[in-house]
């Protein structure tokens, strides 16, 4: 892969990744137009997706912070309150991670 074709694809994977489409489809369509669609491209894709969560961490730092000093309080508040909504939201993720992991053993 060639610098320029890095550099159109971490645009596509960002600009792809807000909108409500598949920021990893269009990643791997902009590949299989390059040509470099393959397992030796891996590492570009995690390096890719992992820049998009420091990105997200980096721009959404205020919101992440006051969660965050919300979280620390006595009291029940609307930060706990979203925090605890996030969490219950992972219960069937992880549920399913739970599965696969003992399935492989």
């Amino acid at each position: 892969m060639n610098w320029y074709e890095a550099i159109i694809l971490g645009l596509i994977q960002g600009l792809t990744e807000f909108l409500p489409v598949s920021s990893s489809g269009h990643l791997e369509i902009g590949q299989a137009l390059f040509g470099t669609a393959s397992e030796e491209n891996l590492s570009f894709t995690v390096a890719v997706h992992v820049a998009t969560v420091f990105s997200t961490i980096l721009i959404l730092w205020k919101e992440i912070s006051f969660l965050f000093k919300g979280l620390f309080t006595k009291t029940w508040n609307p930060e706990k309150q979203y925090i605890a909504k996030i969490a219950i939201s992972c219960i069937p993720i992880l549920t399913e991670i739970s599965i696969l992991v003992n399935a492989e053993l």
